[in-house]
């Protein structure tokens, strides 16, 4: 059996009588698997502890160790009492350690805060290090998580800082959401044991395998730049005012724990290199406080199509470029001509291929909108009218002569408006405005050069390792990735999706401006 459908088979059989946990199930079973330690925030009640007792059957002969943390906890609760026997015939201070922390595979501490000092320092090197100090012994620990819980974050100032970064991983527990899952929980039966078939069992041997597989799964281009777009943003937001830099601190050995995860991800679900996919598990490891969880969402988010998006603001700044450059050539002020151009009703200008039907530019504002060398923007409205049923484009300016205040919020559209050569950007995209047949070109061929080298970018290149992306998320059999994770996801593409349609008819319209 492959670790893909071992995992797989053996999550549904953990999952039996867990109601809207199951990704929090998944998500310490790859914890486990990558030999990282878990941090669960929740109120009481919410399936903590039977999350962390499910842990346990995932792994054969697995011994687990339980514990409610108080401030009165003392080391020998945690790591076994001092042997009186050694330490009386043979001067020996050595922990009896059968039965508690030091040999068990799964751990689970609840209300983790209120541990003592001493039972602090003595799990920093349990986590990180996996060995625990007994005596003059050191001993291998046999622990493969640490899941821990408590119902608040670490206090600050309270040195609890080093042991809060040792848990790379960290969700929410919160009670069921959902009505029809709520009451199925509520009239099922409380499920005590539940069996696990042996031969889904992870065995140490197997364990052991898969640690070698998993160091060697590759980490493409695509990854790291992904990371590095995180990174950036992290570097950001921590400069923010009123932002304390701790909150955004991510350690080197926290980014090197990060990316084996992921390579653990993409093993467990049968690749041998990690793609696009596993990003959105950084979510749940790169949140300090609970207030910074929706900034880091958009940061991982963000990164799924930090290629795509760096391609589309290339392209629209070459077009920008041009245009602009071929603007400053022209004699005069940007403007255009009466005679050139195709006048409705009297007084507008027809907008050529605007995505949303017919649309027309009152020409009497047309020199009241900032040029578009100047790099600045007028403030405009779209609105639609019933009687030349067309969608209107007004600018706003000191004395307009037009009732702005009539149109409500529901039926007009705020935009940004600057004036080029023979047509307006209307939110950064060009559009021309319909000639008289026969007229001149106004703007120069390469223009329309640069326009069609985007165009071909965007259809050759872009558009299809969107495509590709796309795919991944639509079709995708991660096994870590909840609903809600692929819904954002898939949010994420469909914004980056809309950018690469008006780009292309960014590009499109640069032409038709010639």
């Amino acid at each position: 059996m492959d670790a893909k459908t071992q995992i797989s088979t053996l999550l549904k059989q953990l999952s039996v009588g867990v109601y809207e946990k199951q990704h929090i199930l998944a998500m310490t079973l790859l914890s486990a698997v990558a030999g990282e330690s878990i941090f669960l925030l929740g109120p009481p009640g919410t399936a903590k502890s039977l999350v962390a007792r499910r842990l346990k059957l995932a792994f054969k002969d697995g011994q687990s160790f339980e514990y409610l943390m108080s401030r009165f906890s003392t080391p020998d609760e945690i790591f076994g009492p001092v042997s009186i026997s050694l330490l009386k015939n043979e001067d020996r201070y050595e922990r009896v350690v059968q039965g508690f922390l030091p040999t068990a595979h799964i751990v689970f501490l609840d209300e983790i805060w209120k541990a003592s000092p001493s039972i602090q320092n003595a799990l920093l090197t349990a986590i990180n290090e996996r060995i625990f100090q007994n005596g003059d012994k050191t001993l291998r620990l046999p622990m493969k998580a640490l899941i821990a819980a408590s119902n608040e974050l670490p206090a600050e100032e309270e040195g609890l800082e080093a042991l809060w970064d040792r848990f790379l991983v960290r969700m929410v527990s919160n009670c069921i959401q959902s009505e029809a899952e709520f009451f199925k929980m509520i009239r099922n039966q409380a499920i005590q044991d539940v069996s696990v078939p042996s031969d889904l069992l992870i065995t140490e041997t197997q364990y052991d395998s898969w640690q070698k597989e998993i160091n060697s799964v590759q980490i493409p281009d695509e990854i790291c730049a992904a990371v590095s777009y995180i990174r950036k943003q992290l570097k950001e937001q921590s400069k923010k005012e009123d932002v304390n830099v701790m909150d955004y601190y991510i350690s080197d050995r926290r980014w090197k724990k990060c990316f084996h995860l992921l390579q653990t991800s993409a093993f467990l679900n049968g690749r041998k290199a990690i793609d696009m996919t596993d990003i959105p598990l950084l979510v749940h490891c790169l949140w300090n406080k609970s207030e910074t969880i929706p900034t880091i969402i958009d940061m991982v988010c963000g990164s799924l199509t930090v290629n795509a998006d760096k391609q589309i603001e290339k392209l629209s700044k070459d077009i920008d470029k041009a245009l602009k450059e071929k603007s400053k050539q022209k004699t005069g002020t940007t403007g255009v001509s009466d005679s050139n151009l195709s006048v409705t009703s009297y007084f507008y200008y027809t907008i050529q291929s605007y995505p949303h039907g017919k649309c027309l530019f009152y020409k009497a504002d047309y020199e009241y909108v900032e040029d578009y060398t100047t790099g600045k923007t007028t403030d405009g409205i779209v609105y639609p009218d019933n009687d030349k049923k067309a969608w209107i484009v007004r600018a706003i300016y000191t004395g307009a002569p037009f009732a702005y205040k009539t149109k409500t919020d529901a039926n007009v559209k705020k935009v940004k408006l600057k004036k080029c050569t023979g047509g307006i950007f209307i939110d950064g995209i060009p559009y021309g405005f319909e000639k008289v047949k026969g007229a001149n070109a106004t703007l120069f061929s390469s223009v329309e050069n640069e326009a069609g080298v985007a165009l071909q970018t965007l259809e050759n290149k872009v558009q299809p390792e969107f495509e590709k992306l796309k795919d991944l998320f639509y079709n995708s059999a991660n096994l870590f990735l909840t609903e809600d994770d692929l819904k954002l996801s898939k949010k994420q593409l469909s914004l980056c999706e809309k950018r690469l349609e008006e780009m292309k008819i960014k590009a499109q319209n640069a032409q038709q401006l010639l």
